[in-house]
Protein backbone atom coordinates (compact mmCIF):
# COMPACT_ATOMS: atom_id res chain seq x y z
CA UNK A 1 0.00 0.00 0.00
CA UNK A 2 1.34 3.44 -0.88
CA UNK A 3 2.63 5.55 1.97
CA UNK A 4 0.59 8.74 2.02
CA UNK A 5 0.17 9.45 5.72
CA UNK A 6 2.86 12.12 5.70
CA UNK A 7 1.20 14.09 2.89
CA UNK A 8 -0.84 16.34 5.15
CA UNK A 9 -4.16 14.59 4.66
CA UNK A 10 -6.87 15.15 7.23
CA UNK A 11 -7.84 11.99 9.11
CA UNK A 12 -11.10 11.67 7.17
CA UNK A 13 -9.22 12.05 3.86
CA UNK A 14 -6.74 9.34 4.87
CA UNK A 15 -9.63 7.07 5.84
CA UNK A 16 -11.30 7.63 2.45
CA UNK A 17 -8.08 6.70 0.64
CA UNK A 18 -7.59 3.59 2.78
CA UNK A 19 -11.21 2.53 2.22
CA UNK A 20 -10.84 2.98 -1.55
CA UNK A 21 -7.67 0.89 -1.56
CA UNK A 22 -9.42 -1.80 0.47
CA UNK A 23 -12.28 -1.89 -2.07
CA UNK A 24 -9.91 -2.00 -5.05
CA UNK A 25 -6.45 -3.33 -4.09
CA UNK A 26 -5.11 -2.83 -7.65
CA UNK A 27 -5.30 0.92 -7.01
CA UNK A 28 -2.37 0.58 -4.64
CA UNK A 29 -0.19 -0.46 -7.57
CA UNK A 30 -1.42 2.54 -9.57
CA UNK A 31 -0.73 4.94 -6.71
CA UNK A 32 2.74 3.43 -6.27
CA UNK A 33 3.44 4.50 -9.87
CA UNK A 34 1.73 7.90 -9.73
CA UNK A 35 2.70 9.35 -6.36
CA UNK A 36 6.50 9.27 -6.74
CA UNK A 37 6.22 11.18 -10.02
CA UNK A 38 4.46 14.13 -8.39
CA UNK A 39 5.88 17.07 -6.49
CA UNK A 40 4.97 17.33 -2.83
CA UNK A 41 2.24 19.85 -3.63
CA UNK A 42 1.04 17.78 -6.56
CA UNK A 43 0.94 14.71 -4.36
CA UNK A 44 -1.15 16.51 -1.77
CA UNK A 45 -3.51 17.88 -4.45
CA UNK A 46 -3.82 14.43 -6.03
CA UNK A 47 -4.52 12.68 -2.74
CA UNK A 48 -7.03 15.28 -1.54
CA UNK A 49 -8.93 15.15 -4.85
CA UNK A 50 -8.76 11.35 -4.81
CA UNK A 51 -10.03 11.21 -1.22
CA UNK A 52 -12.86 13.67 -1.92
CA UNK A 53 -14.00 11.73 -4.96
CA UNK A 54 -13.72 8.36 -3.21
CA UNK A 55 -15.78 9.62 -0.30
CA UNK A 56 -18.52 10.73 -2.71
CA UNK A 57 -18.41 7.82 -5.14
CA UNK A 58 -18.14 4.07 -4.73
CA UNK A 59 -15.92 3.80 -7.85
CA UNK A 60 -12.41 4.69 -6.68
CA UNK A 61 -10.83 3.86 -10.04
CA UNK A 62 -12.85 6.68 -11.59
CA UNK A 63 -11.39 9.08 -9.05
CA UNK A 64 -7.84 8.66 -10.35
CA UNK A 65 -8.37 10.74 -13.50
CA UNK A 66 -9.94 13.63 -11.62
CA UNK A 67 -7.16 13.51 -9.07
CA UNK A 68 -4.52 13.60 -11.83
CA UNK A 69 -6.19 16.70 -13.27
CA UNK A 70 -6.09 18.35 -9.84
CA UNK A 71 -2.42 17.46 -9.45
CA UNK A 72 -1.59 18.82 -12.90
CA UNK A 73 -3.33 22.08 -12.08
CA UNK A 74 -1.26 22.33 -8.88
CA UNK A 75 2.02 21.75 -10.74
Amino acid sequence: MPAFDQDGLAPDEARAVRAALARDPALADELDLILPALSRGGRRAFLRAFADRCAADRRPAGAVLEALVAAAARR
